[in-house]
């Protein structure tokens, strides 16, 4: 399964790869090899080499996962759904917690109408598996800032206008690496306010959820 390490304010930390890093601050971190470029907050890239430089980044290993669902089992993965006939395979690891990052919520969310101004967010973080062709759940209430990192395989992160597979509006494909950059949630009233929204695995799938919850 995925090995993954947690770097805290580190500079040109050397990277022997492959490895998906993942920036999970709130500001610019930086990659490469000779001219560092920069990797912006809650993206991720693909590193074979060269160092990291960043406030808070999560390195996962790239390897190719045979019977990713079995290895998930062994692992004590949670089966969200739980066993039975007609049941989607989702399965959940454990949470960890990553540590604290600041945010600029007007910023991050792409909301200018909100108040200016740096707030403390806890990052949670946890991997999922689901084997192709499965449609992991329609559902539009979180309490947190969710995106989602791609680990292996292929999937999709969708958006429905209701609770129904036949509303569907928009496909963001996720391949390794890639994560999706912008959340789906606004800020509204003090909570956050999700569209419709499905993780859907193409192939079989193991992709990290990354959890903003505000300090």
């Amino acid at each position: 399964m995925a090995k993954a390490v947690v770097l805290r304010d580190v500079q040109q930390h050397d990277v022997t790869g492959p490895v998906v890093v993942v920036n999970l601050a709130g500001s610019d971190a930086f990659v490469g090899q000779g001219q560092p470029s920069a990797l912006p907050a809650f993206s991720s890239t693909i590193l074979h080499g060269g160092s990291v430089t960043g406030a808070l980044l999560a390195l996962l290993s790239v390897e190719l996962f045979q019977e990713g669902e079995q290895i998930a089992r062994n692992l004590g993965w949670d089966d969200f759904y739980g066993a039975g006939p007609g049941r989607p395979v989702l399965l959940r690891s454990a949470q960890d917690t990553l540590g604290t990052v600041q945010l600029e919520p007007s910023t991050v969310l792409h909301q200018p109408g909100l108040p200016p101004g740096e707030r403390v967010f806890t990052v949670k973080a946890n991997l999922w598996f689901s084997p192709a062709g499965t449609d992991c759940g329609i559902h539009n209430q979180h309490d947190f800032i969710e995106i989602h990192t791609q680990i292996f395989g292929f999937g999709r992160m969708q958006k429905f206008s209701s609770l129904d597979h036949g509303s569907l509006y928009e496909d963001q494909l996720l391949s390794p690496g890639n994560t999706n950059p912008v959340p789906f949630c606004l800020e509204q009233d003090g909570a956050f306010s999700y569209p419709w929204h499905q993780y859907r695995a193409d192939t079989d799938c193991i992709w990290l959820a990354l959890e903003y919850h505000p300090s």
